[in-house]
């Protein structure tokens, strides 16, 4: 998929990669909601979780009610689940979703909430 992204032609067929990513993401049970963090400063509710495993790496679980934030928010998960605090810690969210050509057309709400998601996996992580 994100072969795919970065190969698009146009925003349209990216943002409808998007939109078939988030579908991977399942809608977590209430139960598992009140265990993720509510993230503030995104315009659709979003949670995280960061889970640190035995072998010093991290597992990440995240969920918004915007369709299109849980394609972003999919792909961020492809990318940073089981990895360990020093590859972590070379992580760029910003240019991450540069290089998928996705940066320059999300709206600033949105950015923000990837953006707390980034100082989280900082502060928690790394």
């Amino acid at each position: 998929m994100i072969e795919q992204l970065k190969q698009a032609k146009n925003w349209e067929e990216r943002y409808r990669l998007i939109i078939q990513a988030g579908k991977n993401l399942p809608r977590p049970a209430d139960d598992e909601l009140t265990n993720m963090q509510p993230i503030s400063g995104c315009e659709a509710q979003l949670w995280f979780q960061i889970i640190p495993q035995n072998d010093r790496t991290f597992q990440f679980k995240a969920f918004s009610e915007a369709r299109i934030m849980n394609g972003l928010l999919w792909l961020l998960l492809e990318k940073i689940n089981g990895k360990n605090t020093e590859e972590l810690s070379q992580f760029d969210l910003s240019a991450f979703f540069t290089e998928l050509g996705i940066a320059q057309r999300l709206s600033e709400t949105r950015l923000n909430g990837l953006n707390q998601i980034a100082q989280q996996l900082k502060q928690q992580c790394i």
